[in-house]
């Protein structure tokens, strides 16, 4: 494995041959790294404070602190970072301890050639987590510009299948209807709030929309608990899912003030 940049390594030791000897043992696999020794609980504190770490190796038993102190240090500093014990004292109950409060892995020095390995691992799996955390994280912000701009337009979006009568909403849609989040919406849901003039063919449109599995557009006004009256168009897209299931995908467009101009403009 070789990377582009060294991988910055902190080793926490209180004897430079074991950090000597875990450097040439990792750049003889290939992993090109800078390794920093650090034996006191105050250089530790000095170095995570700097950050820029890839990896971390503690002793498990050193003369000034212990390990576990390590652990939660770096837990706390940089909760990202794999922790790997290379210890020659570590019991099995120790062990397991370690890898409960954050540890990453345990290696024995007696058993080095598991060292490559456990790192290669880690390191993989912290690329994995960064990797996922920024997918969360783009598709946090693409959904809060989605929500945004459904603001912005007073369009909200909805998923309904007729074989289970299930409907999703987005916020905007819950806005436009004024119902709070934890209302499930259902049909009957949105029938309470149809003008009782428009209900028949609010109901008529539903009702062959769930047998032709055709895409369908509608206009119709809402009652809303205030009294006030808001005209919507809502327009939706008819698709089969993997299984043949029907399911429809569509807009509710709050047409209100547009509504509004048309009837200033045609006086």
């Amino acid at each position: 494995m070789s990377t582009q940049h060294p991988l910055r390594i902190l080793s926490i030791e209180d004897d430079p041959k074991d950090t000597e000897l875990i450097q040439d043992l990792l750049e003889t696999e290939g992993i090109v790294c800078e390794v920093i020794r650090v034996d006191t609980e105050a250089s530790l504190r000095d170095f995570l404070k700097q950050g820029e770490v890839d990896l971390i190796l503690a002793d498990y038993s050193l003369p000034s602190f212990d390990g576990v102190s390590a652990l939660k240090l770096a837990t706390k500093a940089c909760p990202d970072v794999p922790f790997i014990f290379v210890s020659g004292t570590l019991g099995e109950e120790v062990a397991i301890e370690a890898l409960k409060i954050g540890a990453t892995d345990y290696v024995l020095k007696t058993r080095l050639s598991r060292l490559v390995p456990s790192v290669l691992r880690a390191l993989r799996e912290a690329t994995q987590r960064a990797e996922r955390r920024r997918a969360e994280e783009a598709l946090r912000q693409s959904e809060a510009y989605l929500a945004e701009a459904q603001r912005l337009s007073h369009t909200g979006s909805f998923g309904w299948r007729p074989s289970t009568g299930e409907i999703i909403w987005s916020e905007e849609t819950f806005r436009i209807f004024e119902y709070d989040r934890a209302t499930k919406p259902s049909i009957e849901v949105i029938l309470q709030r149809v003008h009782r003039e428009d209900a028949a063919s609010v109901k008529e449109t539903v009702e062959r929309a769930s047998q032709d599995g055709k895409d369908f557009e509608h206009e119709y006004r809402l009652v809303m608990p205030d009294g006030s009256v808001k005209h919507v168009h809502v327009v939706a897209h008819a698709e089969r899912d993997e299984s043949g299931e029907l399911e429809f995908v569509g807009a509710v467009m709050d047409t209100t003030e547009s509504k509004r101009a048309e009837k200033k403009l045609r006086r």
